[in-house]
């Protein structure tokens, strides 16, 4: 069989967490779930190829092309919900000028799979990790021997949609080969902070073991991580066949199992694999021995989910830390000399203005290096999302993926701040932090090459454009809830 894998680009969106800027300049990173589907295709026999049109800047009609020549059986993308109607787009493109199923999965499908089978451009889907039932799809599909694979979503001769129980017991982690990087443009991927080439991201677990209110991570991946001896290997095979020098380890949490990091930054020193890189934390997981041994072996910043600076909101969100740990985190890692961007949030339930001041204030007082500071919203999948349903009755991501909800910000439980409120904040909060002279300073003295100056420059440049930009869906709460989302501007 041969399947192409299409990576299509993903733009900005009115319900998005981020700022414009942010969603489109902060990271522009492989497409890393597709490579690991890609893998397991070519792996278990397929002829495959993985057109990354985002990083390849390529229209549909380019693509087009790329698969004509490639003459493939099935297409694939990922479905997440927030692009759904983008990715749908290509689809229908794609499928008509082809010609041939087209294949879905992510996340999407685990929440709305009758919904997105109601989409008649997509012949087949899976629930789950597709990584684990695709092979056996591709191998029994020329005898139609396939209709009982575990998670499938299709449509039977009465073109009624039939979906099957997804496969709750998975597979090692270790047993997935690596992401297929050889079909990828490696030297095209960068993130705002990163400084070496080429660049890419990697996946040592999947999950959280953590429950925080924001996050659809925990809710929708049982928690799995790779061995010591994997990771090693991933890393050695990048360093030598892709020439990667700067690795960000994409975990949701990275320190979760203490033995296993060390015997993975021992690894990477016992190899003299010089590579610089980046992951994400809770500060409650780390001490100055730990946090030593990850520098030594090339650890360079540590992306921190810090979220608020005021404790009442770190217990509405269910964080399960509290403020002097991330201070002790945060100051260990200064001390070593490792980086620190903060995770911030504004427009959680119970906050205030003054809350959100307060946390920016909070933040400089830590001496970060750099913030990303997200709106909350009830991503597709969070406990957040199930309450806002339970609350309203209405569920807005659905409405979205059946095509009745255009962009808006959506209404969360509890939030006293008007969306063009938390928009205003979240403008000030990045301005206050990044256009201090302090923060230009430093900037300008830790310049690698002229290349992350222009990236910075860029970044500021849009960053004071967008100041004067209001985005879609900022004023006003959203037209269909049924419970009064606003009582104040605090």
């Amino acid at each position: 069989m041969k399947v192409a894998f299409v990576h299509v680009p993903i733009r900005h969106h009115g319900f998005s967490e981020n700022l414009k800027v942010v969603d489109e300049e902060f990271t522009f990173s492989p497409p890393i779930v597709l490579a690991y589907v890609a893998a397991i295709a070519e792996k278990s026999g397929s002829k495959v190829i993985l057109i990354d049109a985002a990083a390849l800047k390529l229209s549909k009609e380019q693509v087009r092309k790329k698969l004509e020549i490639f003459r493939p059986d099935f297409i694939m993308f990922r479905l997440d919900t927030y692009c759904f109607h983008d990715t749908l787009d290509w689809i229908r493109f794609l499928k008509k000028a082809i010609g041939v199923p087209v294949i879905a999965g992510g996340i999407n499908f685990s929440l709305y799979p009758r919904e997105t089978m109601s989409y008649s451009e997509i012949d087949f889907g899976f629930i789950g990790e597709a990584v684990e039932t695709l092979p056996e799809f591709l191998e029994n599909f020329p005898g139609g021997k396939y209709k009982h694979i575990a998670g499938l979503c299709r449509r039977n001769e009465k073109d009624e949609v039939i979906i099957n129980p997804a496969n709750l017991k998975l597979a090692d982690f270790d047993s997935y080969p690596f992401p297929a990087r050889h079909l990828l443009p490696n030297q095209l991927y960068h993130s705002f902070v990163s400084q070496r080439k080429n660049f890419t991201i990697m996946l040592t677990s999947t999950g959280c073991p953590w429950k925080c209110t924001f996050c659809a991570i925990a809710g929708l991946a049982h928690y799995r991580e790779r061995s010591a001896e994997s990771v090693l290997a991933e890393i050695e095979k990048c360093y030598y066949d892709f020439d990667v020098r700067e690795i960000d380890f994409f975990d949701a949490t990275f320190f979760v199992n203490r033995e296993r990091c060390l015997k993975i930054f021992e690894g990477i020193i016992k190899r003299k694999l010089d590579i610089n890189w980046t992951c994400r934390s809770r500060v409650d997981l780390v001490d100055e021995e730990i946090l030593r041994a990850a520098k030594k072996s090339g650890l360079r910043m540590v992306f921190w989910g810090i979220e608020s600076g005021n404790a009442g909101t770190l217990e509405n969100i269910n964080k399960e830390i509290n403020l002097s740990q991330t201070e002790k985190a945060i100051a260990v890692s200064r001390k070593l000399g490792i980086r620190n961007l903060g995770f911030l949030m504004a427009g959680n339930p119970g906050e205030k203005a003054k809350d959100a001041k307060e946390t920016l204030k909070w933040a400089k007082k830590l001496k970060l290096d750099f913030v990303q500071i997200c709106r909350a919203i009830p991503k597709p999948g969070s406990k957040m999302h199930f309450d806002v349903v339970r609350e309203t009755g209405y569920d807005y991501w659905k409405e979205f993926v059946l095509g009745r909800e255009g962009e808006k910000r959506i209404y969360v439980p509890g939030v006293a701040l008007s969306q063009r409120k938390i928009e205003s904040l979240l403008k000030k909060m990045y301005y206050g932090f990044y256009f201090r002279p302090v923060f230009i300073l430093r900037t300008l003295t830790r310049l690698r090459s002229f290349g992350e100056l222009a990236r910075y420059v860029k970044v500021a440049l849009r960053m004071i454009g967008h100041y004067f930009h209001t985005d879609i869906g900022a004023a006003g709460k959203p037209d269909f809830v049924k419970k009064s989302a606003h009582s104040g501007e605090g």
